[in-house]
């Protein structure tokens, strides 16, 4: 007689879409606004641009501006984006990563 296998039975929690819907709305601050199943455009979940004064750059600092494909500008502002960085910070955070050693 062979030994039968046994596993543990799993069971999947059950979710109240609505629940979850008002939850996340609360948090996001669009509960006046009626519910998508669209997720939201790529603009809104960029972050706010910081405006600077032509005249911010420090007698230490150098300014450089350089041209780059626009796939990759796009790569590189999605990555941004997800860290929740501008382009410019993102870009700062690698060279200072790489170079400041």
């Amino acid at each position: 007689m062979k030994k039968q296998r046994k596993s543990a039975t799993i069971l999947k929690p059950v979710i109240d879409e609505e629940a979850v819907l008002q939850f996340v709305s609360k948090g996001s601050g669009l509960a006046s606004e009626p519910s998508t199943d669209r997720a939201p455009k790529a603009e809104s979940i960029q972050p706010e641009i910081k405006k600077r004064s032509p005249n911010s750059v420090e007698k230490d600092m150098r300014q450089i501006s350089l041209v780059i494909s626009k796939n990759l500008y796009d790569r590189i502002a999605k990555e941004a984006a997800r860290k929740n960085r501008t382009v410019e910070e993102h870009l700062k955070k690698h060279l200072t990563k790489r170079y400041q050693k």
